[in-house]
C-alpha cells in the first residue's frame, strides 16, 4: 500500500484531506502538524508523496523542500504544496523545473487525481 506524508497544522483541514484520500486511494496517510517533524516521519516511514503546506509552525513548507532537495537521500521523494500561498510555493520550486502546487481551498476531486498521479508516476520512475 502507498503511504503519504501529510504536513498540515490546521486539524480540520488535515481531516479532511486524510479522509478524502484514505476513502478514495488504496493509500495510508501519515500526519505531522510541524514542519521541524516531517524529515524525521520521512525517514522512519519511507513514504511515497509529502504533501506541504507553506505555512507551517517549525519549519516552514518551503524550508522543509530545501532540505529535501539538499539531501542526497531524500531528494527523489516526490512533493505536493497544497496551500493558501501557492504563489510562494511555486517561487520555490520554480528551480527544479516541476509545478506540484495546489491552491486552498482546493477540490477534492482535483486533489484525488493529483495525488493519484504523482504516485503513479512515482511508481514508474522507482
Amino acid at each position: 500500500m502507498k503511504r503519504v506524508l501529510l504536513a498540515e497544522d490546521d486539524p480540520d483541514t488535515a481531516t479532511a484531506i486524510t479522509a478524502t484520500l484514505q476513502e478514495r486511494l488504496p493509500i495510508t496517510v501519515d500526519h505531522v502538524t510541524n514542519g521541524a517533524l516531517v524529515l524525521d516521519q520521512i525517514i522512519s516511514s519511507h513514504p511515497d508523496l509529502v504533501i506541504l503546506d507553506v505555512s507551517m509552525p517549525g519549519l516552514s513548507g518551503i524550508d522543509v523542500f530545501d532540505l529535501l532537495r539538499g539531501s542526497a537521500s531524500l531528494d527523489d521523494v516526490p512533493v505536493l504544496f497544497l496551500t493558501a500561498k501557492p504563489d510562494r510555493a511555486e517561487q520555490a520550486v520554480a528551480g527544479y523545473g516541476i509545478s506540484e502546487v495546489m491552491a486552498k481551498p482546493f477540490d477534492c476531486d482535483a486533489l484525488v487525481r493529483r495525488v493519484d498521479d504523482l504516485l503513479a508516476r512515482a511508481a514508474t520512475i522507482a
